[in-house]
C-alpha cells in the first residue's frame, strides 16, 4: 500500500545528535500518548497486583492472596518484580518548549526494538504505595549490527520513589534503532523470511505438548520453604520453567495486566485523540483505517513491513518471565534485589521458551548480607537463545543470619 502512513526515515548524524542533546531529559522516541499520564496504576492495590501476577502466568499466593501474605515476613501482600512497570507519576526533568520542539524528532521514523533492561529493587511495593518516576536518556551509542547494519543503541535510566521520597526502583533499559527500509533490504525479501520462520515453527507433536504440560504440572515454587545460603553452591542448576507455546492470547493477557505502556492504545474516539498526539505511531491497516503501530506484534503484514519475519512479543513479556522464574526460586523469605535481562533473537508467536538458571556465586556481602548470583538462559524450541539474564537474590544464612535491604538511594538528579 503506497499511502500506509508508515514513516521511513534515514539514520542521519543530525538525528543521532538530536538524541544526544536529550541526555538527561525524556526520550522523544518513547513519548507518551493521552493515557500515559496518569499511569495505569496510580496507587498499588491488592486487585491490580493480583491482576498483574495472573496476567504474566503467576498464581503465587504471595502476590494474589492478601491473607496468605499476613503469615509471611511481609505481614501482607507485596507486588512481584515487574509490577512497577505499571506505576509512576511522571516527574521527569522539564524542558523549555523551544528545546523540546527542537529535539522532538530525534530518531523519528527509525524502527526501535527494546533489547534489554536492568532493575534494582530497593524495597517492597505494598497496597497503598504511590510512585513517582523520572526517566531520562543516559547514553547514545552508534553500532554496526548484524541485525540491521548501522544502528543506534539508546540507554534510558530511571528511578521511582514513593511519597516519603524513598527510592524503591532504579535501573536502565536500552533500545536498538535501525532503519526500516535498510532492515528490509538486508533481509532481502522479508516475506520469504517470514515463510522460513513459519516453516521453522512447525505444529507441535503430541510428545512435545506432553513435555510442555509436564513442565507446567511440575513447575517449581519454593513458597514457605526458606532458601538458605548454605544449601546452594556455584554450579548448581535451578529448576527448569517453560513459557509457551506463545499465543496472541498471551499478548492480550499481558496488556490486561500492564495496560498499554508508554504510548497508550485506547479505543474509538480516544484513539482519534491519541493519533493527534502521536502522529507517526499510527499507520493505515488493510482497510485504510488508522491503527496503532504496536499491532506489528500481532499483525503479520505490518511486522514484515518494518523488517521482522513474523509477529513477536514485546520485551517486557520476557522480562516478566524472568521475574516469575526468580520469585519462584527465591520463595517468601528471600528478596530478588537485581534482575538484568537481555532479549536475544525474537520470541515469535508460536515459540516456546525453556528457562533455566545456574548459581554462579555465593557470598556474604558487607552491606546486603548473604546473597547469591544467578545466570539465567531462555532457549526456544529451535535451540536458539532468546533470553540472557542474571539476578541477585538476597537470602538467609544459618551461619550469618538474615539479608538486609540496601540503603535507600538518593533521589535522581534528572527530575522535575
Amino acid at each position: 500500500m503506497a499511502d500506509d502512513g508508515l514513516i521511513r526515515a534515514r539514520l542521519t548524524d543530525e538525528s543521532i545528535e538530536l538524541m544526544r542533546r536529550r541526555i538527561g531529559y525524556p526520550n522523544p522516541a518513547l513519548r507518551g500518548g493521552i493515557i500515559a499520564e496518569p499511569p495505569w496504576n496510580i496507587t498499588a492495590a491488592e486487585d491490580t497486583i493480583r491482576h498483574w501476577a495472573i496476567c504474566i502466568g503467576d498464581d503465587n499466593p504471595l502476590f494474589t492472596d492478601p491473607e496468605y501474605g499476613k503469615s509471611t515476613r511481609w505481614q501482607g501482600m507485596i507486588a512481584p518484580p515487574g509490577y512497577d512497570y505499571t506505576m509512576g507519576l511522571d516527574h521527569s526533568k522539564k524542558m523549555t518548549p523551544e528545546f523540546e520542539k527542537e529535539t522532538s524528532k530525534a530518531l523519528r521514523g527509525i524502527q526501535l526494538f527494546n533489547s534489554g533492561i536492568e532493575t534494582y529493587f530497593h524495597g517492597p511495593i505494598r497496597p497503598g504505595t504511590v510512585l513517582n518516576k523520572s526517566i531520562w536518556v543516559a547514553k547514545v551509542e552508534e553500532k554496526i549490527s548484524k541485525f540491521g547494519g548501522r544502528s543506534v543503541v539508546v540507554t534510558n535510566d530511571l528511578a521511582k520513589w514513593d511519597k516519603q521520597d524513598n527510592v524503591l526502583i532504579t535501573g536502565s533499559s536500552w533500545y536498538v534503532h535501525v532503519e526500516r527500509e535498510e532492515r528490509q533490504k538486508k533481509e532481502k525479501r522479508v516475506e520469504d523470511e517470514g515463510l522460513k520462520i513459519k516453516a521453522a515453527i512447525q505444529p507441535y507433536t503430541d510428545e512435545q505438548l506432553e513435555e510442555i504440560d509436564r513442565a507446567y504440572e511440575n513447575e517449581y515454587r519454593r513458597g514457605r520453604d526458606t532458601l538458605y545460603l548454605e544449601d546452594v553452591k556455584p554450579g548448581d542448576l535451578l529448576p527448569r520453567m517453560v513459557k509457551g507455546p506463545f499465543t496472541v492470547t498471551d499478548h492480550i493477557n499481558f496488556y490486561m495486566g500492564w495496560g498499554w505502556g508508554n504510548y497508550g492504545n485506547p479505543p474509538w474516539r480516544l484513539a482519534y485523540e491519541n493519533r493527534k498526539v502521536l502522529r507517526g505511531f499510527y499507520t493505515r491497516n488493510e482497510f485504510r483505517a488508522w491503527d496503532t503501530l504496536q499491532r506489528l506484534h500481532w499483525d503479520l503484514p505490518l511486522a514484515q513491513k518494518v523488517g521482522v519475519q513474523s509477529t513477536y512479543d514485546i520485551g517486557p513479556q520476557r522480562y516478566a518471565m524472568v521475574c516469575h522464574y526468580c520469585t519462584n526460586w527465591a520463595g517468601d523469605d528471600a528478596w530478588v534485589y537485581r534482575i538484568r535481562c537481555e532479549y536475544r533473537n525474537f520470541n515469535f508467536v508460536g515459540d516456546t521458551t525453556w528457562i533455566q538458571g545456574e548459581v554462579t556465586e555465593v557470598r556474604v556481602d558487607e552491606k546486603l548480607g548473604p546473597l547469591m548470583e544467578i545466570a539465567i538462559k531462555g532457549t526456544n524450541q529451535r535451540g536458539q537463545e532468546n533470553i540472557r539474564a542474571s539476578a541477585t537474590v538476597l537470602c538467609k544464612s544459618r551461619q550469618h543470619g538474615d539479608w538486609h535491604f540496601p540503603a535507600t538511594p538518593p533521589l535522581p538528579e534528572h527530575r522535575s
